[in-house]
C-alpha cells in the first residue's frame, strides 16, 4: 500500500510533542512560584502523552498489513525486530561519545569528554537498564516496540488474537498500578520502571493490529477525535485525582484515559481525510525515527541554556529549534546511503 499522507502530518505533530516533553518548557525552576508557567508545564507535558501510543499503534497497523499481505508472520516479524535491534545499538553507541559541546564552557577543553565518562559510569552502575533503555533513555521506545512485536507474532502465529487482547489489557493494567496508580490502595510497589518493556507498548500495538481489520474511513476523523477528547478529560482527571488523593507527581506517562489519547489520534491519522493532507508536512514526517533518535543531542546541548532563561518565546522556541534543527540534520545525513537504514 502507497504512503497515507495523513499518517505522515501525524508522525511530524507526534514527534514535535515528543520534543515538548525532553525539553520541558515552562517548567519550574529553583525557587520560583510561577502559577501560570507550572499550569502550561503539566499541561504541555501531559497532552503530548497521547504521540508515543500514537507510534506503537501506527507500527502494529503497518506490521499487520506487512503480514497480511506475506501470509506469513514470524519472518516479517524477525526482519522488523533485527531492524529496529540494529538502530538501537548503532544509537545506543553514538550516545556514548562526548556530544555534549556545552560542557566546553564549563569543564574546559575535554569538558564532553569528561561528561562521556561519567555518563558511561553512571550506566555501568546498573547495567541491566540498559537492556531497556540503551544509553539514553529515550532509546526505551525502540526496546519496548521488539517487546511488542515479539509477542503479538507468538500469539497470532498460534492463531490466539482473544488472549493476545485479554494478555495485552493484562499487561497495561499492571503497568498502571505498579506506577501511576503504585501510591493507591490498588497499587503494586515493585522497583522497576514498568513505562519499559511490554506493559505498555504491547496494548497500543495490538490495537494496530484490531484497527487494520477495519475499512479505514475519513469518517474516522470525527470518531477519532471524539475518542481523543474523551482520553484527555480521563486522562487530565485521573492525574489531578491521583496528585489530590494520593499526592502521586502530576505529570504521569501513562493513565487510562492515555490509551484512548493514542487511538483517538492514530484513528485521526488513519482517516487519510483531506483536511490533512499537506504535501510538505507529510514529507517531513517521513524523518520522524531519524527526529526522534537525534534530537536528544540538541536537547542534551541546550539544556545549560534552557537553564537560564525563561521566558515564553524561548520555552516554545526551544522545541521548534530542536525539531529544526533535528530534520535539518536528518536530511543531511540521509544523503549518506549507509545512513538511511539508521534515520528511516
Amino acid at each position: 500500500m502507497g504512503r497515507i499522507k495523513s499518517i505522515d502530518v501525524f508522525r511530524l505533530l507526534a514527534i514535535t510533542f515528543v520534543i515538548a516533553i525532553h525539553t520541558t518548557p515552562f517548567v519550574i525552576r529553583d525557587g520560583d512560584n510561577n502559577q501560570l508557567y507550572n499550569f502550561l508545564s503539566v499541561f504541555i507535558n501531559q497532552l503530548a502523552r497521547f504521540a508515543v501510543p500514537f507510534f506503537f499503534i501506527i507500527s502494529g497497523y503497518f506490521w499487520a498489513i506487512k503480514i497480511k499481505k506475506k501470509q506469513s508472520v514470524l519472518r516479517p516479524s524477525f526482519i522488523m525486530a533485527k531492524k529496529i535491534g540494529i538502530i538501537f545499538l548503532f544509537w545506543s553507541v553514538i550516545y556514548l561519545l562526548p556530544l555534549n559541546f556545552s560542557a566546553f564552557f564549563e569543564y574546559g577543553l575535554l569538558g564532553p569528554v569528561k561528561v562521556a565518562y561519567w555518563h558511561i559510569q553512571d550506566l555501568l552502575k546498573n547495567p541491566i537498564l540498559l537492556i531497556f533503555e540503551g544509553t539514553r533513555v529515550h532509546l526505551w521506545f525502540l526496546m519496548s516496540l521488539i517487546y511488542a512485536l515479539f509477542i503479538n507474532a507468538l500469539f497470532i502465529h498460534f492463531g490466539r488474537v482473544k488472549e493476545l487482547i485479554l494478555f495485552s489489557v493484562v499487561l497495561y493494567l499492571f503497568g498502571l498500578l505498579a506506577k501511576a496508580y503504585a501510591g493507591t490502595p490498588i497499587g503494586i510497589l515493585i522497583d522497576f520502571n514498568t513505562r519499559n518493556g511490554p506493559f505498555f507498548s504491547t496494548i497500543f500495538f495490538t490495537t494496530g493490529y484490531v484497527l487494520s481489520a477495519f475499512e479505514a474511513k475519513a469518517k474516522w476523523l470525527w470518531l477519532g477525535l471524539a475518542i481523543f477528547i474523551l482520553g484527555c478529560l480521563s486522562h487530565f482527571m485521573e492525574i489531578i485525582i491521583l496528585w489530590k488523593f494520593f499526592n502521586t507527581a502530576v505529570s504521569q506517562d501513562y493513565v487510562f484515559g492515555t490509551y484512548f489519547m493514542g487511538l483517538g489520534i492514530a484513528m485521526l491519522a488513519l482517516s487519510d481525510h483531506p483536511i490533512f493532507s499537506a504535501n510538505r508536512l507529510a514529507v517531513l514526517g517521513r524523518y520522524t525515527l531519524g527526529i526522534y533518535a537525534i534530537h536528544m543531542i540538541y536537547v542534551i546541548n541546550f539544556a545549560k541554556i534552557d537553564r537560564v532563561y525563561s521566558s515564553v518565546v524561548w520555552e516554545i522556541g526551544l522545541i521548534f529549534m530542536v525539531l529544526f534543527l533535528s530534520i535539518f540534520t536528518v536530511i543531511l545525513l540521509a544523503r549518506m546511503s549507509f545512513m538511511r537504514k539508521f534515520l528511516e
